[in-house]
């Protein structure tokens, strides 16, 4: 004797068929959506950009500290600062003549037609 399969009720199927579609579209959200995954990587990324230019920032600034506790120390370096800066001493005439730019590489010859 053979059992007849029951077959689950329309409201079932309807029902598992809304949560499975609940849950897909509030997994694209989380990936996609305003605040999602993929936009938190991109903040993470951007963050650490702005950490390393700080970083930078950090240790130009502890370079020019050092330069100026070096300038207001050493009147020979302060000498030499304002000479590159085209200051001179009392009743010297600075001449100051322009650099060269740099000259661009030749060009190479365009290859050879057949």
């Amino acid at each position: 004797m053979l059992r007849a399969k029951r077959r689950t009720s329309h409201g079932r199927e309807i029902y598992y068929i809304l949560c499975i579609m609940f849950i897909v579209g509030f997994a694209l959200f989380t990936i996609f959506g305003h605040g999602g995954y993929l936009e938190l990587k991109k903040a993470r990324l951007e963050l650490e950009t702005h950490r390393n230019r700080a970083d930078a920032l950090k240790q130009e600034n502890e370079q020019h500290r050092k330069t100026i506790q070096q300038l207001r120390s050493d009147k020979s370096a302060l000498e030499k600062y304002a000479r590159e800066k085209g200051y001179g001493k009392e009743g010297e005439i600075v001449q100051q003549v322009p650099e060269e730019p740099a000259t661009p590489p030749p060009k190479s010859p365009p290859p050879a037609k057949r």
